[in-house]
């Protein structure tokens, strides 16, 4: 074999060989054991307090003026279902119907938390229920209603695990809040953004807060035989950018060579097949480092030498699942189109809206520009109101993230726990104002068909799964608060 051949075959050797070691000195860090025994959860009570907030059909209202006083019903609800934290607490309604209650706690010089959630749900029509969308029913050791998992089903618990503890006599050494939106699945502009500047006005600072987003899956995914709850340290912006075509409209009978929904439709097509590149993200890398002493040794071997086999672990991330492609790139995705109103009319415009949600590291007009430039100049492109940018990505290496960390894997014992970019959009992306801790985690496990339910027919609860809800709330405020 000729020398040339001889020193690169070795050479090729010494790296992968490199890398075989690399990847074996790569292992699980030890976990401190505690002393957390888990308290006994009337899981039939909560699921009980949760039905009956499910009943109040507080659906998202299209403008702040309109009669909200659903809202109101179902803050009055609330405050009878807790008691205990009633009479705590100062409540503070915003912009009419979102609403804060304040629980002082005995040391002031402490930060307070914060805990989010929304009070308003999509709507629901009946057709394609299985039981009326408002009637919380329970079944099969499911509860079904609209919102019984975005997000009531968190809010009930988070308050369920204060009442217990304020029940037991203990008083908090740290304040909370407790900030409920009113219009999270709009924009949140009426709610969490007011909540957000009444609280900054007052000059409040905040130790952290945490809001619904990270998941438990299953570990397969990566390579991991056990779960994974992944916290959200940061979310994804969030566009949707408007495509405009405009050609001489007239009779279908008779159409022009080119059409505006024909030239839309090569758009949207082109769009499709370009998708943004792949990125190497500061959430992505720390999930990834977290998450690989866990995995089989193949997956292991590829995660751990990221930096060798980048091309080839971006691609297969990209194609794998929805879910791991939306977190290494900004995704574009063609959502509603509009042409002529009647069948057989050239339409004069058409329309397209391409919702996109932000990869770190992007903005809304570079993403705008790239789609201009991808669609040509036949197309109009346009960024609507109501965009954002990504977020902030919060620490991993403060308390806050420990503590959350810790209570984590003493309610889910043995769960693998990792950062990650939450890849949707929630309230707590207005709170970076108050504090540079914001976190997003919601302590339940569900099945890929539940969360397909989400904003859809049958929406529902596990019965069940209230328990480790109600426990990782309680603990959360013990590990922070008291």
């Amino acid at each position: 074999m000729h020398p040339f051949w001889i020193i690169i075959l070795s050479m090729l050797g010494a790296l992968i060989l490199f890398m075989v070691i690399r990847t074996l000195m790569v292992r699980p860090k030890p976990i401190c054991k505690t002393d957390y025994t888990p308290r006994d959860i009337d899981i039939q009570k909560v699921a009980a307090h949760l039905a009956g907030a499910v009943q109040i059909p507080t659906v998202s209202m299209k403008h702040n003026d309109m009669d909200g006083s659903v809202f109101l019903q179902y803050q009055k609800y609330l405050e009878k279902t807790y008691p205990l934290i009633a009479a705590r607490a100062e409540k503070i309604n915003i912009n009419q119907y979102a609403v804060l209650y304040f629980i002082r706690g005995r040391d002031e010089s402490l930060l307070p938390a914060a805990i989010l959630a929304h009070q308003d749900v999509v709507p629901a029509p009946e057709e394609g229920w299985e039981v009326p969308p408002f009637s919380g029913i329970i079944k099969d050791g499911y509860l079904y209603g609209r919102g019984s998992q975005d997000m009531k089903s968190q809010m009930i618990v988070a308050l369920e695990g204060l009442e217990l503890l304020l029940h037991e006599g203990r008083e908090p050494r740290r304040s909370i809040y407790f900030c409920f939106g009113h219009d999270e699945e709009l924009t949140g502009k009426e709610g969490a953004l007011q909540i957000s500047a009444y609280l900054e006005k007052r000059g409040v600072r905040l130790e952290y807060v945490i809001d619904e987003g990270g998941t438990i899956l299953d570990g397969k995914i990566f390579g991991i035989n056990n779960k994974i709850a992944l916290i959200g340290t940061c979310e994804k912006g969030y566009a949707d950018i408007r495509l405009e075509v405009e050609k001489p409209g007239g009779h279908a009978a008779t159409p022009a060579r080119r059409t505006s929904v024909g030239i839309l439709a090569e758009a949207i097509c082109e769009i499709e097949h370009n998708p943004k590149r792949t990125r190497w993200t500061l959430p992505v890398k720390q999930m990834i480092k977290s998450l690989a002493p866990h995995m089989k040794f193949v997956y292991r071997f590829i995660f751990v030498n990221r930096d060798v086999l980048s091309p080839l672990l971006k691609w297969v991330l990209s194609v794998v699942s929805p879910f791991t492609n939306g977190i290494v790139r900004t995704t574009m995705a063609a959502t509603q189109t509009q042409g002529a109103h009647t069948p057989n009319t050239l339409p004069t415009k058409a329309y397209a809206n391409i919702n996109c949600r932000l990869n770190t590291g992007d903005t809304a007009e570079e993403t705008r520009a790239y789609i201009q430039d991808l669609v040509g100049k036949k197309v109009k492109v346009s960024i609507e109101d109501g965009y954002r940018d990504p977020s902030p990505v919060s620490s991993i290496d403060g308390k806050a993230y420990g503590a959350l960390e810790r209570t984590i894997r003493e309610v889910f014992p043995g769960y693998v726990v990792a950062p990650y970019p939450f890849i949707a959009a929630s309230d707590a992306k207005y709170y970076y104002n108050l504090t540079d801790q914001v976190f997003r985690f919601t302590p339940f496990e569900k099945t890929e068909d539940d969360a397909n339910r989400i904003h859809a027919e049958n929406e529902r609860q596990s019965v069940e799964s209230l328990r480790q809800g109600t426990l990782f709330f309680l603990r959360l405020y013990e590990n922070t608060c008291f």
